[in-house]
C-alpha cells in the first residue's frame, strides 16, 4: 500500500513521504485522529451489521420466494458480478475530490433496491434487482477500505482494531438474525436489511475521505497490474475467497437440513466472525511476525480444513469448534492482501488496488464460484464443501508463491 510510515504493522520498513489524511482539513491533532477512527469504524459497524444479516439469511429469504436453489446461486452470483465496476470507480476517486460523494450515492442506491424488493413478481425481477443492488454497494467496501488504508499510512489509525468493529457488528448482526428467525416468516429478512441500510446511509454521511492524489495524470491501468506480485495476490485470493461460496450460499440451508436451530445457527456464524476479530485486534503484532504472504498461506491452510471438516461435521460442539477457523479462511486472507497493498503499492494507486482486489476476490471469484455452488449443492447436497476444499487447496498453493516470491516496496 501506500508508501508512508504506519501505525502498528509494519510501518518502519518504509520511509516515503507520509500522506495526508485529515477528518477536519488536514489538521493533525489527536482529536482529529480520533475522530477519524470513530467515523469509519461507525461506518463499517452499520455497514457489516446489514452484512451479517444479509450474508447468512438473505439466501432463506430468496429461496422462500419459490426459487430453486441453483436460482438461488446465479441470484447471489449475479450481484457478485457487479463488483466488477469496482476498478474504474476506484480509479476516479483516486484522481479525484469525489469519493465521499461515490459513497453516499452507493448508500442511496442500496436503500432503494432493498425498499424495491417489496415488489418483487418473480425470477427475472429478482435478477434484475439482485444486478442492481450488487451494482450500488460495489463501491462501498472498496472505497471505505481504501480510505482506511490511507488514513493507516498516514499513522492516524491501525487497520485492523478499526475494521475489528465492522465484524463484532457482523457477529451481534448474525446472532441477531438467527434468534429474529426462530419461528417466524422469512419476510423479516427483508425488513430488517431494508432498515439496516438506513443506518448505513446516515452513518456515510459522517465519512470524510482524502484529498485526492497530488498526481496531474493517473497512472495507466497497465501500470498498476505491472506491479510487481500483484497478479500473484490476486490468483490467490481469488480461489481462497471463492472457496467460501458454499457457506455464503448454502451454510444457513446446510445446517437445517443436519437438524440445527436459526439460533444455534446464527452462533456458528457469530462465533467465525469473533475469531475474525480477535485476529484484526491483534492486526499489527501479527503482521509484522508471519508477513502479508504468510497470513495467506495460514488462510489457503485454514480453508482447506475447515470446509473438509464442515462436510463431515453435525453436532453443535465440533461445528463451533471449526468456525473458528473463519480468523484464519478470511480474516487472514483480508489481512494479509490489505497488509500487501499498503506495503507495496504507491499512493495514487490504493484504491485502484483496493477496488480490483474486491473485485476479484469477491466479484469474478464468487461470481463464478456461486452459482457453481448452486448447482453443486443441488446435485450432491454436503459433499459441494468437498469442491471447496479443493479450491482452497489451489489458493493455498498460490499464497506460497506470493510468500515466497520477489516483490518491490511502494516508492512513490
Amino acid at each position: 500500500m501506500p508508501d508512508a510510515p504506519r501505525s502498528g504493522d509494519a510501518a518502519s520498513r518504509a520511509t516515503p513521504q507520509p500522506a495526508t489524511f485529515d477528518a477536519h482539513a488536514g489538521t493533525s491533532t489527536g482529536g482529529a485522529v480520533a475522530g477519524t477512527g470513530v467515523r469509519l469504524a461507525l461506518a463499517y459497524v452499520a455497514l457489516f451489521f446489514l452484512a451479517g444479516v444479509q450474508l447468512p439469511y438473505w439466501p432463506v429469504w430468496l429461496a422462500s420466494t419459490g426459487v430453486s436453489a441453483v436460482q438461488v446461486g446465479v441470484l447471489l452470483g449475479v450481484g457478485t458480478w457487479a463488483r466488477l465496476v469496482a476498478p474504474v470507480l476506484g480509479s476516479w476517486a483516486d484522481r479525484s475530490a469525489r469519493a465521499r460523494a461515490l459513497l453516499l450515492a452507493a448508500g442511496v442506491g442500496v436503500l432503494a433496491c432493498y425498499l424495491a424488493f417489496d415488489a418483487t413478481l418473480g425470477f427475472a425481477t429478482l435478477l434484475a434487482l439482485s444486478l442492481a443492488l450488487g451494482l450500488a454497494g460495489a463501491p462501498i467496501t472498496p472505497l471505505l477500505d481504501g480510505i482506511a488504508v490511507h488514513a493507516a499510512a498516514a499513522g492516524r489509525i491501525d487497520y485492523g482494531r478499526v475494521r475489528l468493529w465492522g465484524s463484532a457488528a457482523f457477529i451481534a448482526a448474525a446472532v441477531f438474525g438467527g434468534r429474529m428467525l426462530e419461528g417466524r416468516a422469512p419476510a423479516i429478512v427483508l425488513t430488517t436489511l431494508q432498515a439496516s441500510a438506513a443506518v448505513l446511509l446516515v452513518a456515510l454521511l459522517f465519512v470524510h475521505a482524502p484529498p485526492p492524489s497530488p498526481s496531474p495524470a493517473p497512472t495507466p491501468w497497465r501500470a498498476v497490474l505491472r506491479q510487481p506480485g500483484l497478479l500473484r495476490l490476486l490468483g490467490a485470493v481469488a480461489c481462497l475467497h471463492g472457496s467460501h461460496a458454499v457457506l455464503y450460499g448454502f451454510g444457513t440451508a446446510h445446517w437445517r437440513e443436519v437438524g440445527l436451530d436459526d439460533t444455534t445457527i446464527g452462533a456458528l456464524w457469530g462465533v467465525g466472525v469473533l475469531a475474525e476479530v480477535v485476529l484484526f485486534a491483534l492486526g499489527g503484532p501479527v503482521v509484522r511476525r508471519c508477513g502479508a504472504g504468510g497470513l495467506l498461506v495460514i488462510a489457503g491452510a485454514g480453508a482447506t480444513v475447515r470446509w473438509t471438516a464442515t462436510a463431515v461435521l453435525q453436532s453443535v460442539a465440533p461445528l463451533l469448534a471449526i468456525s473458528v477457523l473463519h480468523a484464519a479462511s478470511f480474516a487472514a486472507m483480508h489481512l494479509g492482501a490489505i497488509s500487501w497493498i499498503r506495503d507495496h503499492v504507491p499512493r495514487d494507486r490504493v484504491h485502484r488496488s483496493v477496488a480490483l482486489y474486491g473485485a476479484v476476490s469477491s466479484g469474478i471469484a464468487l461470481g463464478v464460484s456461486m452459482p457453481l455452488a448452486g448447482v453443486l449443492y443441488e446435485r450432491i447436497g454436503a459433499h459441494a464443501w468437498f469442491a471447496m476444499a479443493a479450491l482452497a487447496t489451489v489458493g493455498l498453493l498460490l499464497a506460497w508463491r506470493v510468500h515466497v516470491g520477489p516483490t518491490r516496496r511502494a516508492t512513490a
